[in-house]
């Protein structure tokens, strides 16, 4: 059986031995895409009970599941689908990527931002003009499923390691995305712009998740401690958003993941599924109160503020 969630599992092959060899013997399961796999063995009319001695997988596949910062994807990258990493040695020659504030290079390869309110936007292959934004009603964007184009953000893993190192207060990282420029005074239309799912990461180590139904009008889940303090030390981030068919349905599952010991390994901290019910104003852009934003975005941007000094490397 395999899993993309570790949760909820899918049976993919079943069979028997042959029970004529102490030799090892291959089972063909069918291709597919999973994080984690379940094997169950039974006993026989022999004995109540099974062993194993040993598994090995073969796998056939030719994507690799490691990014080109040596860095682990949770989830495949869709074959032909957008892609965006960050130029560690020129980012500000790169035009998919706007830090709408000053960056300076450290020693060591990363990144500073000393700006107390970071946006920095990262813009799909084919860039952004909100000139060409057809439509900012809720209801046709989500029949359409994207807000600018058919390769808008919409099931995407974000990643990012920042680190930092002087902040005022507690506040967040929050990489987000389903949505395009966050701009106006908060009055729709303009404000339908805004939309965004958004995974909050404190600087005390609290967690939670955001739903801006437009800017600004924020649905949140509850905090939870996901670890201790994240100053003073490198700590990775990823945010991951996918929609998924549920009875029929199409409902957004939202995830955080943390590497707090800065080895690569991350573990899941919080999870969420918008099934609706979460929201009441979505309306005003002419949705369903509760409108699940389930469409892509042509824009999806690193944040966090109030932090006077943070370093970041290897954004994707």
């Amino acid at each position: 059986a395999t899993s993309t969630d570790g949760t909820t599992f899918t049976n993919k092959f079943s069979g028997d031995s042959s029970g004529t060899t102490l030799n090892s013997e291959k089972y063909i399961i069918p291709s597919t895409n999973a994080r984690y796999v379940r094997v169950t063995v039974n006993g026989n009319t022999q004995n109540s009970y099974a062993s194993m001695y040993e598994i090995d997988i073969f796998g056939g596949g030719t994507v690799s599941d490691i990014d080109k910062f040596g860095i682990k994807k949770l989830y495949p990258t869709k074959s032909g689908g957008e892609q965006w990493f960050m130029n560690m040695n020129d980012p500000l020659s790169d035009s998919r990527f706007n830090p709408q504030n000053t960056i300076t290079k450290n020693p060591d390869g990363s990144w500073k931002m000393k700006s107390t309110k970071v946006r920095m936007a990262v813009y799909t292959s084919t860039g952004f003009d909100p000139n060409n934004i057809p439509t900012l009603d809720h209801s046709v964007i989500a029949s359409k499923g994207y807000m600018l184009a058919p390769n808008d953000w919409r099931n995407f893993e974000m990643t990012q390691y920042v680190k930092v190192n002087t902040s005022p207060g507690d506040d967040n990282f929050s990489p987000n995305g389903r949505g395009g420029r966050h701009t106006g005074d908060g009055t729709p239309p303009v404000g339908c712009e805004g939309s965004s799912m958004k995974g909050d990461v404190f600087f005390s180590g609290k967690v939670r998740f955001a739903k801006e139904q437009w800017h600004v009008s924020y649905v949140f889940t509850n905090l939870k401690t996901a670890t201790s303090s994240i100053e003073d030390k490198w700590v990775g981030i990823k945010f991951i958003v996918y929609n998924f068919q549920e009875s029929g349905k199409t409902v957004v599952k939202t995830e955080l993941w943390l590497d707090t010991n800065n080895n690569g390994n991350f573990v899941k901290v919080d999870e969420n599924v918008d099934r609706g019910g979460w929201g009441t104003t979505g309306g005003d852009c002419g949705g369903a109160p509760d409108q699940i934003i389930s469409w892509g975005g042509p824009i999806t941007t690193f944040r966090w503020d109030t932090a006077t000094d943070v370093d970041f490397k290897n954004l994707s």
